[in-house]
């Protein structure tokens, strides 16, 4: 009997152990998935701000190489617009 409930404390204690490194692995798994996330989200948002930033670049230079277009542009848009939202019924 003896030698049974040393087996069963000798069982508890690997038991025990392979416990904490499963919680250490994913305890690891976790933090590096989370990494792993930042830094792709972090990835897209430098892509779609660099892009935004050529958008805005290739606007600005569009109204500077024609800038009477551009307010004419401009104008024609806002009258239409302000024709739209007046007629209301």
């Amino acid at each position: 009997m003896d030698v049974d409930v040393a087996k069963l404390r000798s069982d508890l204690d690997q038991l025990r152990n392979d416990i904490a490194k499963l919680g250490d692995t994913v305890k690891t798994v976790v933090v590096d998935g989370g990494d792993a996330a930042y830094a792709r989200v972090r990835r897209s948002a430098e892509k779609y701000q660099k892009q935004a930033k050529d958008v805005v670049d290739m606007a600005v230079e569009e109204i500077e190489e024609r800038p009477l277009a551009t307010v004419l542009s401009a104008f024609g848009i806002g009258l239409v617009v302000g024709l739209l939202f007046s007629r209301r019924s």
